[in-house]
């Protein structure tokens, strides 16, 4: 049994999860069992929806404060026990050192970290960024150890980064494709004939908490980039310019997403995109934030206009910008004041988001340049390179 420790809600959106979740299918793939361990039920439903699937998969609500890890250490410990988890990955930013210490007296951990703050007493440490380098964690690991007292492994870069099959099994036939709006299916859509569109890919994870989706649209529509169905003879940017605009299981405000779109005719909105490797490919351009998507970005080969939600993306911010296939427009965090409702930081980057577009708009040499960037970086294998080491560390306590 191997165990897997990470939560989903409106606040911390869903990424952690939904990595987690693509290693559990390659755990299972290798003929593991795979259990869950939440802190309450919005994190239960939300792997609910994406492993009904799975077979030999389970998911525990520890009935706990997902930020306050620590207080939840007896009832985790009592599982881990009862349910015979011989290793466990942890994603999570608010574990702590004592976390991992108590943990580490009952199985074999592995920890997901993004972020380098600290060394962890972990038998596996694993960041699959392209700036992994930068955060030296040869150094800052050199001395640890877990639960099978042998120095903790490192799986670093981009090598390592746990996509799913979607982003390297699929294939197209030829031609670009869009999604059936009346099936949602992508496999029988009918291919894009008009090839002067820009078809681009706006997405903001799974949450939104910015609600950058929105006042994207809304900027974009300021600028002319929305084609209006009371005026069907207008031509956005002076090229079409399709967006699919991808709307998360959390996003709160998606019912004012809905409705905007319903005045334009070029925005088709998305909801559970199954599979979103396919709808990346049949874009030329992503709006997303600086995350994982980013990641899935590269494994395609899609150039991205990319924005800032955290402050613990500041390495991620300057690795992507660094590679030449990705457009850095700014950073929606902080509070400067707000003007017409929205704050002046996030003003300013969808005001560059759509500048950016139109530059890329009348200069297609430069799309093609930023996806050459991108080629190499990832296939996006690293979850079945990750099962496989979370397999291995369960079976045996020495390497």
């Amino acid at each position: 049994m191997i165990g897997i420790r990470a939560d989903a809600n409106k606040i911390i959106a869903s990424g952690h999860v939904m990595r987690c979740i693509t290693i559990a299918k390659e755990l299972i793939a290798l003929g593991e069992s795979v259990t869950f361990f939440v802190a309450d039920n919005e994190g239960k439903s939300l792997i609910d929806s994406f492993g009904r699937e799975l077979d030999r998969f389970e998911v525990v609500v520890l009935k706990s404060s997902y930020d306050h890890m620590e207080e939840e250490l007896p009832v985790l410990e009592k599982e881990l026990t009862a349910r015979g988890v011989r290793a466990l990955l942890v994603d999570s930013y608010f574990v702590t050192k004592r976390y991992f210490e108590e943990l580490s007296r009952i199985c074999l951990v592995a920890y997901m970290d993004d972020l380098g703050k600290e060394p962890y007493p972990v038998d596996i440490l694993i960041n699959y960024s392209g700036y992994y380098e930068t955060i030296g964690y040869e150094s800052l690991y050199e001395n640890m150890s877990g639960h099978n007292g042998l120095p903790t492994k490192l799986l670093l870069g981009l090598k390592y980064a746990p996509l799913r099959r979607q982003f390297y099994e699929d294939e197209l036939s030829g031609g670009k494709v869009v999604q059936d709006i009346n099936t949602g299916d992508f496999a029988n859509a009918t291919p894009d004939t008009d090839s002067n569109a820009l078809r681009i890919l706006l997405t903001a994870g799974g949450a939104d908490i910015h609600g950058m989706l929105l006042s994207t649209l809304e900027a974009a529509r300021d600028k002319g980039f929305l084609a209006s169905k009371d005026a069907p003879d207008y031509a956005p940017a002076k090229k079409t310019v399709i967006w699919e605009v991808v709307v998360g299981n959390l996003v709160s405000d998606a019912a004012s997403i809905d409705a905007l779109s319903e005045h334009f005719s070029n925005i088709n909105i998305h909801h559970s995109v199954s599979n979103m490797a396919l709808l990346m490919r049949s874009c030329d351009l992503a709006v997303a934030a600086a995350g994982t998507m980013l990641t899935e970005c590269a494994a395609v080969r899609l150039p991205a206009i990319f924005y800032q939600v955290a402050d613990n993306q500041k390495f991620n911010v300057e690795f992507w910008q660094k590679t030449g296939g990705m457009i850095f427009a700014g950073d929606v965090t902080g509070d400067t004041g707000t003007i017409d409702g929205i704050s002046h930081i996030k003003a300013e980057v969808v005001s560059a988001i759509c500048d950016n577009v139109m530059a890329l708009v009348s200069d297609t040499n430069k799309l093609d340049s930023m996806r050459t960037a991108l080629s190499g970086l990832t296939n996006g294998t690293g979850a079945i390179l990750i099962a496989k080491e979370l397999v291995k560390l369960g079976k045996s306590t020495v390497f």
